[in-house]
């Protein structure tokens, strides 16, 4: 049995009605209205399925008891609407008294009287969502198979409708959180679209920037946000960046200093298309001058001490030449101001050399060298520092083998020193002894420093590359220093685009391992 014209006529018409809805609660009295016209039923009803509890109820329910028709629910398999739900299979009941699957409990309490039903499953992507019921065919006519099939075309546009108000509601509920979310972070965020537009702007990010979000929002580019500011690094350059993420710094060029720092996300499909820019940023001002002031303050003091430490390293030695009139006592004061002017001279050294590496821009003199080169170096320099101590380095046959690499010569010179230095300076053991070896990464070499010192334990592993830390000394025997090596190593290293980090547990030695790029 076919559809006549006129049935596929109402069909469309209410296949129009129900796109055009996408409130749940609209969408629902259409459908309810909308399923009596099709089948020309007295009137019709619609009941969605709870998934938690398994049962039928009605979600809108219309005249003077629909609240108390609201409150009805149906198990799954109860009454002739549970049937259907329970089978997935339409059902046409036109006698219900004589039914034993009907249940009365919508006539108890509405005071409708109903004759017959014809019940169709609601179904989207294979699963149920409901039932829609036609009640009562005019005039008392009985329901047909042409009503069935007209009713099932029905369900189906009504099945889809619900889905896409489904979604819309909850798409529309993540907006909202979401809108809430961005209105209340601290931080300052813009979310601009492919071509750069703004199209969110919250009120911390119209305070930092000094624009209105409501002037930028659709009406600006995210490019007008950053005049003013040198921004590393450029925009331009996020936008062309293959990685997803970018660290940026924005400092306010006129006017009182403003430092912003964030992250700039790219938003981009499954196939790699760019669909928008996430950009956060924080003030960071003051941590910044408190930064500054520190590094300045090292260094003038640094700069301050050279002066008497010079005079003093240089009288100890030349006393010291002639000890024949000198008592014991004044022979070992002597060497003692000698030897802790010489350390004291090392440390304002390191002191130096952490003020100017620590400055804004770490100015890298790169060149193409061997890491052999730097090492022999290193073990030079250091050859009264490894005698001191009775140790012993060994340089594995693997850094022979390493390829050239792209650095600069004295700055990564200070990384090995520090890592070699503090090798030994925490091992308490009389065979002190340190080993060097690497291996080749795509695009750099990794470097292992490795010692039979006394380890360290694993909550310290990220805390000893911090400034002027030191372990405790009741785990290493506290010695003597600033705790700026292992920082000085972790700038230089990453100031080379590099990574840096220990293996260790204690009582089994330690390996620091860093990387440093090849030379093209």
């Amino acid at each position: 049995m076919t559809l006549s014209i006129g049935d596929f006529e109402l069909l469309l018409q209410a296949n129009r009605i129900l796109s055009s809805k996408l409130d749940s609660g609209d969408l629902l009295e259409a459908v309810m209205e909308l399923a009596a016209r099709v089948v020309k039923a007295e009137t019709a009803s619609i009941l969605l399925l709870d998934e938690k509890t398994n049962e039928l109820y009605f979600d809108v329910a219309l005249g003077d008891a629909g609240e108390q028709i609201k409150q009805i629910r149906l198990k799954v398999g109860e009454g002739i609407a549970g049937c259907v739900a329970q089978s997935k299979q339409p059902m046409i009941v036109n006698d219900v008294k004589s039914d034993p699957r009907w249940c009365g409990k919508g006539d108890q309490k509405s005071e409708f009287t109903t004759r017959s039903i014809l019940a169709v499953p609601v179904m989207t992507k294979g699963k149920i969502v409901g039932v829609v019921e036609a009640i009562n065919k005019f005039d008392e006519a009985p329901f047909t198979d042409q009503d069935l099939k007209a009713f099932e075309a029905f369900a189906s546009q009504a099945a889809v409708a619900i889905d896409n108000a489904r979604l819309f509601s909850a798409v529309k509920s993540e907006k909202e959180k979401l809108g809430m979310v961005f209105a209340e972070m601290s931080d300052g965020a813009l979310l601009a679209d492919e071509a750069g537009n703004i199209q969110l702007m919250n009120a911390a990010a119209g305070r930092l920037f000094g624009i209105s979000p409501g002037d930028a929002v659709g009406q600006m580019n995210i490019r007008h946000c950053f005049q003013g500011f040198n921004i590393i690094p450029p925009f331009d350059m996020i936008v062309d960046q293959k990685e997803k993420y970018c660290s940026v710094e924005l400092v306010r060029t006129e006017g009182k200093p403003l430092y912003l720092s964030g992250v700039a996300n790219r938003l981009s499909t499954d196939q790699g298309d760019i669909v928008g820019y996430l950009v956060l940023v924080r003030d960071v001002t003051e941590e910044r001058k408190e930064e500054m002031l520190k590094r300045n303050f090292l260094s003038l003091i640094s700069h301050k001490l050279k002066t008497p430490l010079v005079t003093i390293t240089g009288y100890a030695p030349l006393l010291l030449e002639d000890t024949s009139r000198l008592t014991d006592f004044q022979k070992k004061a002597l060497s003692t101001i000698k030897n802790q002017g010489l350390h004291l001279t090392s440390l304002v050294d390191k002191l130096l050399t952490f003020s100017l590496v620590e400055s804004e821009t770490l100015a890298l003199e790169r060149k193409k060298v061997s890491v052999q080169e730097i090492i022999d170096k290193a073990l030079i320099n250091m050859r009264p520092y490894i005698e001191l101590h009775n140790a012993k380095c060994i340089v594995d046959q693997t850094i022979a083998e390493l390829p050239p690499v792209e650095v600069d010569f004295e700055r990564t010179l200070e990384v090995f020193r520090n890592l070699i230095e503090n090798a030994f300076k925490f091992n308490t053991k009389t065979d002190k002894w340190v080993k060097l070896s690497g291996t080749v990464l795509k695009g750099s070499v990794h470097i292992s420093v490795e010692d039979n010192g006394p380890g360290i334990a694993p909550e310290e592993h990220s805390k000893i590359f911090q400034k002027f830390y030191q372990i405790e000394d009741s785990f290493t025997g506290q010695v003597e220093g600033a705790g700026l090596g292992l920082s000085l190593a972790k700038r230089i290293v990453e100031a080379h685009s590099g990574l840096i980090g220990v293996e260790s547990n204690p009582g089994k030695g330690s390996t620091f391992f860093f990387t440093l790029p090849t030379a093209p």
